[in-house]
């Protein structure tokens, strides 16, 4: 037990001394162009129930590519679905330039109004929209990003009701980029070696899921992701599985340090203490905690080691300027 303290702070002492869910919005869906030429195909051969689906996914995928639109409101109107169809050559007219597509689409849009006037279609779907999107901002206002009544809850109902419009990216951004600063504040100060608890640890890893879900271009998150869930990991006491989501991080990040650490740290903890410090000499030979974990390995076995360890790290420390 007083090996342990001790290395935990040494460690901590050194620290200080200089030195995935479904994707919703984005490429994580597919590829936007070859989903197009699938509903294209679809559509020409009737099957217009899985045309549109592809279609759709379409949108999510790049909601600013306008000719998707209106293939869908067609797509719709074939399936004599008029009040969705209305709505899509909406979203088309109000957005495309003029030209004579635009022109032949005004001209459908038209003519959907009038059949779907005669049907008694109400605009009930609309309205449901700008409910659902008053809800998602007031959500994401109040910084309330994930989880039950948040905004990605709603965005989420609001894909899975058929939306499909332009501003579907724009809001998807934002959500994304909010997951992604919320996250950022929790990897930074565990980084930084502030404590959190597991749930929190992984409240945040999930987060970083969530902005890559909704369209946050593949950076670090996803690294950061496993890094954390490894933190929580090592929380539960769970070391063989941490040591797998650090690898995982490493992995997915080579400049991640953090992780290459901890990778060893939780093979330490596991009780492969010799793997650990092979692992640390390989990876991070110049990081200072390197050094204090061989010191703790060495008391652990034999004093005299312990002391030629110690002193090698002191001199280390005192005469080179090693990161």
């Amino acid at each position: 037990m007083r090996s342990s303290l001790w290395l935990i702070v040494a460690l901590s002492l050194c620290w200080s001394l200089p030195g995935r869910a479904q994707p919703v919005v984005g490429s994580g869906v597919g590829n936007a162009d070859l989903l197009s030429a699938e509903g294209s195909r679809l559509y020409n051969e009737k099957q217009f129930e899985q045309a549109k689906d592809s279609f759709l996914k379409s949108t999510r995928v790049a909601p600013t590519t306008l000719p998707t639109y209106l293939s869908l409101a067609r797509t719709y109107f074939a399936l004599k679905d008029l009040e969705r169809a209305c709505q899509i050559y909406r979203v088309y007219v109000k957005n495309a330039p003029e030209s004579p597509d635009r022109e032949k689409a005004q001209g459908e849009l038209d003519l959907c109004e009038r059949q779907a006037a005669a049907a008694g279609v109400t605009a009930q779907l609309s309205q449901g929209y700008v409910n659902l999107k008053a809800t998602f901002f007031e959500a994401l206002d109040k910084g309330n990003l994930m989880g039950t009544s948040s905004a990605g809850e709603v965005l989420v109902k609001l894909v899975g009701s058929g939306y499909a419009a332009p501003d579907l990216g724009d809001m998807a951004g934002k959500l994304a980029r909010a997951c992604e600063v919320a996250a950022d504040g929790t990897y930074q100060a565990v980084t930084a070696h502030q404590k959190f608890a597991p749930p929190d640890l992984r409240k945040a890893s999930s987060l970083y899921r969530s902005a890559l879900d909704f369209g946050a271009a593949p950076a670090k998150q996803a690294a950061r992701s496993s890094f954390l869930e490894g933190m929580a990991l090592l929380g539960d006491g769970k070391a063989f599985q941490a040591e797998a989501s650090f690898d995982d991080a490493a992995k997915k990040d080579a400049s991640d340090t953090e992780a290459r650490f901890y990778r060893a740290l939780a093979k330490f903890y596991s009780g492969d203490k010799a793997g650990a410090i092979r692992a640390l000499e390989a990876d991070l030979p110049n990081d200072p905690r390197t050094g204090v974990l061989k010191v703790a390995v060495a008391m652990e076995g034999a004093p005299a080691g312990a002391a030629t360890e110690l002193e090698k790290f002191l001199y280390t420390r005192k005469f080179k300027n090693v990161p």
